[in-house]
């Protein structure tokens, strides 16, 4: 089924969310892995779980093992022994951070690879990281929230875009053009809702609850393009007021930062007095991506997050 298919099947009185479900869940998606449903579902709380439960479905994947070793290992974390399993190494950093790692290898194993329109895969994750180590650095500086949850949520928020364009490549293709090119900062999500009224934010509240993703991350994944209403209750909401504005963070498909401006305005609203600490994010954003980046195979962005600095008044 094209974009004009969709389109058609709205005239004909399909309402457009049912109709987004339908190219989500009628195609034939992609299954989570068993081992990574497996460890989703444990207490973030080393506490309260006994950490065997965690090991044991990591360990019944070998390749995944190997992925959790080297991510271990890796200059990041800076050990100055080798962790040699995975027990030991969910002791030194907490479940939380092997989780989320396990969660990232498995929805990428998951998204299309493939290219469309300008649009690169890559280029995505390359944006994504940036803005999960922002959500993560801001909630670590001001000591709210859950700042790992938040990663996660800012680095899967645009994970149904490639798969928005393998499933429907016609229409949404030349959506994606349109946004690259464009240089009045009109947000994607915006241009989804006028052509097909949904958009990628949607769609990702359902491929996160049909891979059974945690609840609180499928909503932050489902609400980070609401960033006005989101700043408005920082306080309450964190994780995903965190995730909202770095979604506002730039894109290294675009030839500029065109949501420079209402970036700073909310970052002011859900901070007011610190806007003095945002070139310190950014820069320690910069600082610290190559490591991370390296360690789950993401290239260089084209420019630095600082790059953009006299963009931020």
């Amino acid at each position: 089924m094209s974009s004009s298919n969709i389109e058609s099947g709205v005239r004909s009185g399909i309402q457009p969310q049912d109709e987004l479900k339908r190219i989500l869940t009628v195609e034939q998606l992609p299954a989570m892995p068993q081992s990574a449903l497996t460890v989703l579902q444990i207490d973030n709380d080393l506490a309260k779980v006994n950490i065997n439960d965690l090991v044991r479905p990591i360990e019944a994947d070998p390749g995944l093992v190997a992925q959790v070793l080297k991510f271990l290992n890796s200059s990041y974390f800076g050990f100055q022994s080798t962790i040699s399993n995975v027990k030991q190494g969910i002791a030194l950093v907490g479940i939380r951070v092997v989780k989320n790692f396990v969660l990232w290898k498995a929805v990428f194993s998951l998204i299309p690879k493939s290219k469309g329109s300008g649009f690169d895969v890559g280029g995505l994750w390359q944006d994504s990281l940036r803005r999960a180590m922002f959500a993560r650095f801001l909630l670590t500086e001001f000591k709210k929230g859950d700042a790992e949850m938040a990663f996660a949520g800012a680095l899967l928020q645009d994970m149904a875009i490639p798969m928005l364009l393998k499933l429907r490549p016609t229409g949404y293709d030349d959506l994606i053009e349109r946004y690259i090119k464009d240089t009045t900062g009109t947000r994607l999500s915006i241009l989804e809702d006028e052509r097909f009224g949904w958009n990628h934010a949607q769609a990702g509240g359902i491929l996160g609850r049909t891979w059974k993703l945690p609840h609180l991350l499928t909503l932050i994944i489902e609400e980070h393009t609401e960033v006005e209403e989101l700043a408005k209750s920082f306080d309450s909401n964190c994780e995903e007021a965190a995730v909202a504005i770095s979604a506002l963070l730039p894109s290294d498909s675009r030839e500029d930062w065109t949501e420079a401006e209402i970036f700073v305005k909310y970052f002011k609203s859900m901070l007011p007095g610190k806007s003095d600490l945002l070139k310190n994010l950014l820069g320690k954003v910069d600082r610290e991506f190559d490591q991370y980046a390296s360690i789950i195979q993401i290239g260089k962005p084209k420019r630095k997050l600082m790059d953009y600095a006299d963009k931020l008044g």
